[in-house]
């Protein structure tokens, strides 16, 4: 019975370093009481914009989640030293963007980082230009509280481990120009033309 639970915790995380494997065996990614309990107070059935929680991003500029709305927003949780799992779900949705043609600059796109010591607004840069990421994208940076429960709330599970690495799920959030959370897609590498379907019915709703 052990196995089977250790089992179906492992499913669904990626190691980003050999040291990760043994982090995604032992029970984690729950959030602490504190935060889990404030996003619980949150109607996300309206919008995630409701978070009143400040983040950073490359620029060095303070915003809210909220200075994204007027715009679907293509959302990613990851952290900028993942030596694979993160790069390949920026490369998908840097692959979403392309297939959006000619409206990929009527949509945001958020890559929001776990680590809240070492991706500040320095690295994160250094991150979009290694990616080649262009100026639709922003990569936030924000505090444990702030990105616990942006995490919360999309159900992306990360756990750091002693190298201070992350054990991470791997999900493709899309809300609408509200902030609502409308479609989400799991996995690295995968399919994304409903992605790409969900963007462009509010697209065309909003037009």
């Amino acid at each position: 019975m052990k196995t089977i639970i250790l089992s179906i915790l492992i499913i669904g995380l990626i190691s980003c370093s050999e040291s990760e494997s043994a982090t995604a065996k032992k029970q984690c990614c729950s959030a602490p009481k504190k935060q889990a309990a404030a996003a619980a107070a949150i109607d996300t059935s309206q919008s995630l914009y409701s978070i009143d929680a400040s983040f950073t991003n490359q620029n060095n500029q303070t915003l809210q989640l909220r200075s994204f709305s007027g715009k679907p927003v293509v959302m990613g949780m990851i952290f900028t030293h993942c030596g694979y799992a993160c790069p390949k779900l920026t490369a998908d949705i840097q692959s979403i963007e392309k297939q959006l043609g000619e409206h990929k600059n009527d949509v945001h796109y958020l890559l929001v980082s776990f680590d809240v010591e070492r991706d500040d607004p320095k690295q994160l840069r250094a991150f979009a230009k290694t990616y080649g990421l262009d100026e639709n994208f922003s990569l936030l940076h924000g505090d444990e509280d702030a990105v616990r429960m942006l995490s919360v709330l999309l159900n992306v599970q990360y756990e750091k481990d002693a190298d201070g690495n992350f054990s991470h799920s791997n999900l493709v959030s899309v809300l609408d120009e509200y902030g609502n959370l409308v479609f989400r897609k799991e996995g690295l590498g995968a399919d994304h033309s409903e992605t790409v379907k969900a963007i462009e019915a509010l697209l065309h709703r909003k037009a």
